[in-house]
């Protein structure tokens, strides 16, 4: 009687089992999304450089010009205001980007030469080293670097976003992936649907074309980047994948610029440790953009949390309907085809209204013209 107790009971554990797994497979991705928001961690090794990118965000306009040093962002040696009004254009950038870059290149190398600072710039140079060396100022001068203010652009986006947060906050909660995620969409292209990038990168959600292929439909023909709902869907497929494998979700950001190998690697050298990562990981390509990245992204999060703290009045301000896009890629003999649809349905169009009076019509013109040719034969 004994036996047959336990083995009913062994029957129920194993009948209830797969209900029980099915049952936290649901409420997993529920509880990431519904319950308290996930607290991304904010190292101390990269709160400088989360600071500097929110200064640049919500402080400087797209006529400022900050020149500071790549690796080290509390190193700023001016913030140049450029004269004018509007956004300045290519030229102007360049002018401004040489200009700095070859300013402070002449003082920090005329300090590594062992000359005392001489002028007030150069003091203010000096000042921002701590027991420098010749070595350290040489140093300096090749790591240069000129960040133009994104204010403008950062509010345009916080206002684009309007039209598709509650969309992808839906598919990234269906994906389980946190909903504060889709801030990242503000630092790969501020929600423009029609970004595109130097490497070829596509979209609201900067996919290349490489990797989109692996979550997208991507042809001569069609191309999904352009697709907000897919792109998105392929962007939550990618960092649950990422978590996935580095399960970290500052290590999943980071790859999702990156790249999750290069990620792994990293992680692997460095004990699965973001803040031991940003600080000390040298590895391929792992340059000022790759670095940054989570930064940004904690930046862009705390701006668009208090964003009518750092944009007063932005929560009144009218939206601007965003591009329309179609992931229809349209080239030379695709346009040739399509012309010859639309004017063959057109002109079926035109038949059916009609309703028989330019038949009669072409019949009384021909008539005619026959009764003319007659005429002239006689």
């Amino acid at each position: 009687m004994v036996d047959g107790v336990m083995t009913a009971r062994r029957i129920v554990r194993v009948a209830v089992l797969p209900f029980i797994i099915a049952l936290l497979t649901i409420v997993s991705p529920i509880r990431s999304w519904a319950g308290a928001e996930i607290t991304f961690p904010r190292p101390v090794e990269a709160e400088p450089n989360v600071q500097f990118w929110i200064k640049v965000f919500s402080q400087f306009g797209y006529r400022d010009f900050i020149v500071h040093d790549r690796g080290d962002l509390t190193r700023v040696y001016q913030v140049m205001h450029l004269p004018g009004y509007g956004e300045p254009g290519r030229a102007d950038v360049d002018w401004t980007n040489d200009y700095l870059k070859a300013k402070y290149s002449t003082i920090l190398n005329r300090l590594a030469s062992g000359a005392a600072p001489a002028s007030f710039e150069e003091r203010n140079v000096a000042a921002l080293f701590h027991n420098p060396s010749p070595q350290i100022y040489a140093m300096a001068a090749q790591n240069l670097r000129v960040q133009q203010g994104l204010r403008e652009q950062f509010r345009d986006g916080l206002l684009r976003s309007r039209y598709y947060r509650h969309t992808m906050e839906r598919i990234f909660h269906e994906a389980g992936v946190p909903v504060e995620l889709v801030t990242l969409a503000e630092v790969e292209s501020g929600f423009y649907p029609k970004a595109r990038s130097s490497a070829g990168a596509l979209g609201i959600w900067q996919f290349t074309r490489g990797t989109g292929r692996q979550y997208m439909k991507i042809n001569s023909r069609y191309d999904e980047r352009l697709n907000p709902v897919r792109e998105t869907e392929a962007a939550a497929k990618l960092l649950r994948y990422n978590h996935d494998v580095l399960g970290d979700w500052p290590l999943a950001i980071t790859a999702y610029n990156y790249g999750t190998g290069g990620t792994a690697r990293a992680a692997q050298l460095y004990d699965n440790n973001y803040g031991r990562i940003f600080k000390n990981f040298d590895g391929p390509h792992f340059g000022f953009a790759a670095r940054n990245y989570y930064p940004e992204f904690l930046a862009a999060m705390q701006v668009y949390r208090h964003e009518n703290d750092y944009f007063p009045g932005i929560e009144n301000a009218s939206i601007a309907p965003p591009p329309e896009t179609s992931p229809v890629i349209y080239h030379p003999r695709h346009l040739r085809r399509a012309s010859y649809h639309v004017r063959k349905a057109t002109y079926h169009r035109h038949v059916r209204s009609c309703t028989g009076r330019c038949t009669v019509a072409k019949h009384t013109r021909r008539v005619a013209a026959r009764r003319s040719a007659d005429a002239i034969r006689s």
